[in-house]
């Protein structure tokens, strides 16, 4: 359910706004991404996310990239998620001395850690009961620094690492990578055991995969109409799947699913994804609100806010139009959140009274349901603090709203000016029934299509990420002078730096000398 009445729009605004998506030609667009359309215009690719959960009886079983069916490369993924998440899950996956795994590292960055990570923790309670107790844990930090304090705590003869990188050429994970090797080595001689015991890629490219040492059979498809950040549905939900089981993951996708064929079904005043775009596009630009805030009122989506800000900020943080123009109008907010009720004791301040202006996204679900191993005393208490959420949702967002004149329904106080709240801050409400793996599947693919109104809308590509991809190849030729440097070799023939990076390079160069 979605809850607009903290808006400020109206019905005729919501008329014009509908006039706009038909006037940037959204059902066309809509159309054009179900059905394979080169969506993602600088990369000349489509953006095919909705048939990694369609299954095959959909409409995207006639969809043909290369010569190739997507449903059938699809289900056949499916099927190898399957074999070896139920490996794991059942301990017929055995290390090198013949030990069952009981760790699964994931190993990537960006869309390859942030999806997955968010719906594990998400869902944890709905993790299979595994033959050997099991957990899964994420590693995407560059510096080495999560990964060393993960390592210090597992044994190199029960951990399996999952590499998950579309071109299993990331330095951050591939760095993460020789790391987790050249521990697995202090223990196992041969490169041969490690690769086949415990190493599982996903990646669009399996001859890196081949030339790392991970066999074949370990191996998971990921192909180029999958953007990372739209990829949790693909090979790269392997943690979710060996968490949740393959049913679990399943229930996710069919959350996603019945989400697309909603967005793509139903009228525009009834359509969610739609009317969530446009009150963004009335509050950015109509409004001249420049940052957005994500609210999650159940600690389980916690990591929610984070993924949503790499979802919107990399989709539309662009400036120039689809054919090169240079856009005068404001494209994506800035993105942040927490957790509501510890928000509340923190940035909550600057929402009341502070002077930024933004809008927000208040998330809950109605109900949790208390397992049946609880005590009645346990669950009431459960039912009492479900109860204490829902009401400081529903107060934090009426507060908002109203700031003081809130006070005229409840009691007449006078305050003094250090305690006035301004209000007239809008806000939308999103409750789902319970968190569940269906109802978060329908609530990331909600999302995932209101970035791609709001792109059609402005007419920017969400599926391309230049403004990424220059400072990684900086990045290189940094490195390479830092090490140099270390060499004891001051200066690169061809390379020149500006005086800032000069002066920062030297200083560190000072530093470790």
């Amino acid at each position: 359910m979605l809850d607009l009445s903290k808006q400020k729009l109206n019905r005729q605004t919501l008329d014009l706004l509908i006039d706009l998506t038909q006037q940037q030609g959204l059902t066309e667009a809509i159309k054009m991404l179900y059905s394979g359309g080169l969506v993602n215009r600088s990369e000349l690719r489509p953006a095919l996310h909705t048939a990694l959960r369609a299954g095959s009886s959909d409409q995207h079983s006639a969809v043909q990239i290369d010569g190739q069916s997507v449903s059938q490369l699809v289900a056949k993924n499916l099927l190898d998620m399957e074999r070896i998440a139920s490996k794991v899950q059942q301990g017929e996956w055995l290390g090198y001395s013949g030990q069952p795994i009981t760790t699964v590292v994931n190993i990537g960055v960006g869309g390859s850690d942030i999806g997955p990570h968010m719906v594990c923790h998400a869902l944890d309670e709905f993790r299979i009961e595994t033959k050997f107790p099991l957990d899964v844990m994420f590693v995407s930090s560059m510096d080495g620094s999560q990964l060393a304090e993960i390592l210090q705590h597992l044994d190199q003869a029960s951990t399996l690492f999952i590499i998950a990188s579309k071109t299993f050429t990331t330095l951050d994970t591939l760095a993460n990578a020789q790391t987790a090797r050249a521990w697995l080595r202090k223990r196992i001689p041969s490169d041969k055991l490690i690769g086949q015991h415990h190493f599982v890629g996903c990646s669009a490219f399996p001859e890196r995969m081949d030339a790392w040492g991970i066999p074949c059979e370990n191996q998971i498809a990921l192909w180029d109409w999958v953007g990372g950040r739209y990829s949790l549905w693909s090979g790269i939900g392997l943690p979710i799947a060996i968490k949740l089981g393959m049913a679990g993951f399943k229930q996710l996708l069919k959350g996603a699913h019945a989400m697309d064929e909603h967005f793509q079904n139903a009228k525009a005043h009834e359509n969610l994804p739609i009317m969530l775009a446009l009150t963004g596009i009335w509050n950015i630009n109509f409004l001249g609100l420049k940052a957005h805030t994500i609210l999650p009122y159940d600690g389980r989506l916690k990591l929610l806010p984070n993924y949503l800000s790499q979802l919107e900020m990399e989709s539309n943080g662009k400036s120039v139009t689809n054919v090169g123009e240079k856009v005068d109008f404001d494209t994506s907010p800035v993105i942040w959140g927490d957790v509501g009720a510890n928000a509340q004791h923190a940035f909550f301040q600057l929402l009341h009274q502070g002077t930024p202006a933004y809008y927000a996204d208040f998330i809950v679900p109605i109900k949790r349901t208390a397992s049946s191993e609880y005590t009645k005393a346990t669950r009431t208490q459960l039912e009492y603090q479900q109860a204490l959420s829902l009401a400081n949702c529903v107060a934090q967002s009426r507060v908002l709203m109203l700031g003081d004149d809130v006070l005229a329904w409840d009691q007449n106080i006078i305050t003094s000016p250090d305690r006035l709240y301004p209000g007239n801050h809008a806000s939308s409400t999103l409750m789902v029934d319970e968190l569940t793996p269906e109802s978060l599947g329908l609530l990331i693919a909600l999302y995932e299509h209101k970035v791609f109104v709001q792109a059609v809308v402005w007419d920017i590509n969400p599926f391309d990420q230049w403004g990424v991809e220059l400072g990684k190849q900086i990045a290189k030729t940094t490195l390479s002078a830092i090490q140099q440097r270390q060499a004891g070799v001051l200066s690169q023939e061809g390379v020149e730096f500006d005086a800032s990076t000069e002066g920062l390079l030297n200083y560190m160069f000072k530093k470790n000398h």
